[in-house]
């Protein structure tokens, strides 16, 4: 078989040798590369049954030759530049034999075949038209599906319209010319009709290097989900040390598959990663369980679970189940790379079953939820665990048009907070709301009047404080406001130009607070939203009383498609009396005549660049007490750079920098910096390179974490995909980035059109016979 010099930077070169290391050539059985496996079909497809034998009526066969002889209706022999076609075969020879009576072809001489954009090319063929087999000597083939694939061998059986077996052969996605990964086997098999290949006595090279021996071997065509083991992986942290595993995928149904992944770390020892997935019409959900039987470091047993499940019982009823627990405080820090599960503190495990209805011109609903909580603690950062509810008991409806123009809506809500340390209690409360919207163009003005009603039932209180306590507050609002436009001009486009005022006024009488508890209440952050809302709490255990005005301007730049090209915002609070309620009686109240002021400038200034700023100044110190800066540049796909400054006085103080870009052909870095100057620390910090090479990409990166208060990690990720088949090393890099990297894109996607402009071909590739 003729053999082709791979080609690839030397690093990378090294690098294959390194891998052929680490995951020794040894005796492999059944060793599935897939890709990222796709969730399961939403729904069942209806059972099929057995395809008969083709039964399609054989249109009319044209054969053109520089002579031709024989019996026409019988069997005729061709010579030279020999042409044969029937329906969608194509078969070009020098010498050619065609038994009309058995539809048998006997071709020699350069032969060429061409089947619905499949291509194969050898010395000799034997090809029967009735059932679509035959045998082709010392062919080449490109096979043109979802995935461009080609190869060669000394003998290939073709067994139907999908599916051929290759005699000492060899398969490639990559394109003529290179061949960087290959499986070579003495027997493979491609039946794309199932969607898998199969290899015996085989192996997979990449940059001329034997990576994997394969002695029996099956891999998954056209991105295909099958049964089988995965690609072994690994990854490398000061936590946990060098970590191996070889998951095994179980496709048990179309709707439903489980994925095991025994994995060895150096530094804790053994653990079991499962994740079982199902899906049906009606619902869908995942299971996750991880276990450890003894941590070296700790000496300790260490599991970890999460069930997620949602079903629509019908169109109204629909209920969610979501449980998460793990064995100690310190299980994301020591054995998880994420940072969404390295800084979770409190995970949660609730029950809820939600029923919502129409009636005239309105709706209702009922909900019923029991929400408790696990805590890990930090011990140098320590948290007061929240309430438990036990149960969470909501309903209420809303009704539009009453009379004509009032909106009513009116939600109720039952809850029992319980604590393991403070107190406890029920809560009855009511929230009515009466709504006399009034639209017109560019103009409107909304009137609301409100209650809150709440009634609590206490235990466990504190000295002094009432086991029965009720609060009543009334309140009205009046939000309004006007739009004035005119077209005008904005880099050479033809935009609109919106002037936006806006008032909002908010009355709350005084009602005594101090008594009640704090089961689920806190003071809402302020931001744009919080300036036109009637309550400066988050929760339904106080309601400030006020009696202020919001004043506001905004403009936008309004592109022809109705885009919103640039926005700049500004606003402030007035108060016209000082406030009494605060979320503790020891709490600092407010007493100035006005809130800080708000300001916000952003938008797509170009195609290329977006910028936002948000700030928070305060105009009786006269000083900045919040404000944020970020800036995207991303002037086409695999592109893009991001920087931000946020700023939170005596809180927060951070720079984040990443970004992607192509550095020479094939290659990109990408990265993030993330420090906060507050604490002089790097909270995250990545750097990776990522080659891509066509039909194979490889990725390397280096991750360094703050897990905790004095606690950081640092990792060690490879990633090896090969185009069509899956990965060997690091399977979650790309999630990775992609959750750390804004606007950060893979540059070998499915999608041709998301390809970086400087990685696109014309066609996947072409084949010279």
């Amino acid at each position: 078989m003729q053999q082709h010099r791979a080609r690839g930077p030397a690093a990378l070169r090294f690098a294959a040798f390194l891998l052929s290391t680490i995951v020794p050539a040894s005796a492999w059985a059944q060793i599935l590369l897939p890709p990222v496996k796709p969730p399961p079909a939403k729904t069942a497809p209806a059972p099929q049954p057995p395809k008969p034998p083709s039964l399609r009526m054989p249109g009319p066969t044209s054969i053109e030759a520089q002579s031709i002889e024989g019996v026409p209706d019988l069997e005729v022999t061709a010579r030279g530049q020999v042409e044969l076609k029937r329906d969608d075969l194509t078969i070009y020879s020098e010498f050619l034999r065609y038994n009309q009576e058995f539809g048998r072809v006997e071709a020699d001489g350069g032969v060429r075949l061409e089947r619905l954009g499949d291509r194969f090319f050898g010395s000799r063929l034997r090809y029967d038209t009735t059932t679509e087999t035959g045998v082709f000597e010392e062919p080449s083939f490109l096979l043109r599906r979802e995935q461009t694939a080609r190869g060669s061998a000394e003998r290939m059986e073709v067994i139907g319209r999908n599916h051929v077996r290759l005699i000492r052969g060899s398969f490639t996605t990559c394109e003529a010319g290179r061949e960087d990964w290959k499986f070579e086997a003495a027997e493979l098999d491609l039946d794309y009709e199932a969607g898998v290949g199969t290899l015996r006595n085989g192996r997979l090279r990449w940059l001329d290097t034997t990576i994997l021996a394969l002695p029996s071997a099956s891999f998954p065509l056209e991105r295909q989900r099958k049964s089988g083991f995965l690609a072994p992986y690994y990854s490398h942290n000061t936590r946990r040390g060098l970590e191996v595993g070889i998951p095994f995928y179980w496709n048990i149904m179309p709707e439903m598959d489980l994925t095991l992944r025994p994995t060895y770390m150096t530094k804790r020892g053994f653990q079991l990663k499962t994740d079982f997935r199902y899906l049906s019409a009606g619902y869908d959900g995942e299971v996750r369980l991880e276990h450890m039987p003894e941590d070296r470091v700790l000496g300790i047993s260490r599991t970890g679970f999460s069930m997620r499940h949602e079903q629509q019982f019908n169109p109204n009823l629909l209920g969610v189940l979501d449980l998460n627990k793990v064995t100690d405080d310190n299980y994301f820090v020591d054995l998880s790379s994420q940072v969404r599960m390295v800084t979770l503190a409190n995970l949660q495990r609730q029950g809820l079953l939600q029923y919502t209805g129409e009636i005239p011109r309105g709706s209702y609903y009922a909900q019923g939820r029991v929400q408790r909580f696990q805590t890990l603690q930090d011990p140098l950062a320590p948290i007061v665990p929240p309430y438990h509810r036990v149960p969470q008991l909501n309903a209420g409806f809303t009704r539009n048009e009453i009379g004509g123009w009032l909106d009513a809506h009116v939600p109720a809500e039952f809850v029992r907070f319980t604590h393991s340390t403070l107190v406890q209690g029920d809560r009855l409360a009511f929230d009515p709301v009466l709504t006399a919207p009034l639209l017109g163009p560019g103009r409107f003005l909304t009137p609301k009047i409100g209650l809150h009603q709440a009634d609590y039932h206490l235990s466990r209180t504190n000295p002094g404080q009432s086991s029965r306590q009720n609060l009543t507050v009334p309140w009205l609002s009046v939000d309004g406001g006007l739009t004035f436009e005119r077209e005008t001009g904005w880099f050479g486009r033809n935009v609109t130009q919106t002037l936006e005022p806006r008032a909002f006024y908010v009355y709350v009488p005084y009602r005594n607070q101090d008594q009640l508890p704090l089961f689920d209440t806190t003071l809402a952050d302020f931001n744009y939203a919080q300036l036109f809302n009637e309550n400066r709490f988050v929760g339904g255990d106080r309601f400030g009383d006020t009696s202020q005005l919001t004043l506001a301007v905004t403009s936008r730049i309004v592109g022809e498609g109705g885009e919103e090209v640039f926005r700049a915002t500004l606003g402030q609070r007035y108060y016209l009396r000082d406030e009494r309620v605060g979320l503790t009686p020891a709490a600092p109240l407010r007493t100035r005549g006005q809130s800080d002021i708000l300001a916000s400038v952003g938008g797509r200034l170009q195609r290329e660049w977006s910028v936002d700023t948000t700030l928070q100044y305060n105009p009786q110190h006269s000083q900045m007490e919040r404000y944020g800066v970020s800036v995207r540049y991303s002037p086409e796909i695999a592109k893009v750079l991001n920087a931000s400054y946020r700023f939170n006085r005596d809180l927060l103080h951070q720079i984040d920098i990443s970004g992607q870009w192509p550095v020479s052909p094939g290659w990109y870095g990408v990265g993030r910096y993330n420090y906060s100057l507050r604490d002089a620390r790097l909270l995250e910090g990545i750097a990776g390179v990522e080659y891509n090479a066509g039909c194979w990409v490889f990725r390397a990166l280096l991750q360094r974490l703050q897990a905790a208060t004095q606690t950081t990690s640092t990792a060690i990720f490879f990633q090896l995909e090969l185009e069509g088949l899956g990965g060997l090393g690091s399977d979650n890099i790309v999630t990775l980035l992609s959750r750390n990297v804004p606007g950060y894109a893979v540059t070998n996607p499915r999608q041709g059109h998301l390809v970086p402009p400087g990685l696109r071909r014309p066609l996947p590739f072409e084949q010279v016979f």
